[in-house]
C-alpha cells in the first residue's frame, strides 16, 4: 500500500510545483518590461538585417570610389 501511495504523492507534488512555476514564468514573460524589451530587440534585429542587406547589395568597388572622391 505504501509503495503505491508514495509515488502518487510525489507525482502530484511535482505537478503542483511545476504548475506554480510555469504560471509564474508566464506572468514574468508577459510583463510589460519584457514585452517592451523584446519589441526593442526585434526592431534592432530588423534594422541590422536591413543594413546587412543594403551592404551586401552595394558593390564594394562603388563604396571605395565614393570614399576616394571625398
Amino acid at each position: 500500500m505504501l509503495e503505491i501511495l508514495i509515488p502518487l504523492v510525489i507525482n502530484k507534488s511535482v505537478e503542483v510545483v511545476v504548475g506554480i512555476l510555469l504560471e509564474k514564468f508566464c506572468k514574468w514573460i508577459m510583463s510589460d518590461a519584457n514585452i517592451k524589451c523584446g519589441s526593442n530587440f526585434l526592431k534592432m534585429q530588423i534594422l541590422v538585417l536591413y543594413l546587412d542587406w543594403v551592404l551586401r547589395k552595394t558593390p564594394l568597388k562603388s563604396l571605395l570610389e565614393e570614399s576616394q572622391e571625398r
